[in-house]
């Protein structure tokens, strides 16, 4: 296993695993929201981002995280097959080697990524209204 900078020859790949793991994990969002939003996504998370993938022994990505020119993470996403088995935890911390201040918004209603976030030593920093779908989001900072 293994974590490396993301190639261009797997951006389907990549927005594959984007939306299994945002359905999977943000199951109070319409059913629909992340298909209608798909080209927002691949603006969001890929271009001109660092994203850094984790691969598994046979070479297949199973999580994936991008960061902005902000230092804000744009998205953590592990394959849903690929739960609790510290895929999250690994490629936060290669970002958290890589940078001195990081950034990242959660959905308010996103206990779990809320935790981790805290686990990671991430703090709230104060609130704003996904202006795509009025959810509330937590902004967060990491130092």
């Amino acid at each position: 296993m293994s974590i490396r900078r993301m190639e261009q020859s797997e951006t389907y790949e990549i927005l594959d695993l984007w939306m299994r793991s945002l359905t999977h994990g943000n199951s109070f969002i319409e059913n629909n929201f992340w298909q209608k939003h798909y080209d927002i996504a691949k603006e969001t998370y890929l271009n001109e981002k660092d994203n850094f993938v984790y691969t598994d022994d046979t070479g297949k990505i199973v999580g994936f995280i991008s960061v902005d020119s902000a230092n804000s993470i744009r998205g953590i996403f592990v394959d849903p097959n690929y739960e609790n088995r510290g895929i999250g935890t690994a490629l936060m911390n290669f970002v958290k080697d890589s940078y001195t201040l990081l950034h990242m918004n959660v959905y308010m209603k996103n206990r779990r990524t809320l935790e981790f976030a805290g686990y990671h030593g991430f703090l709230i920093d104060g609130a704003i209204r996904d202006p795509i779908n009025g959810e509330i989001q937590y902004t967060m900072i990491w130092t």
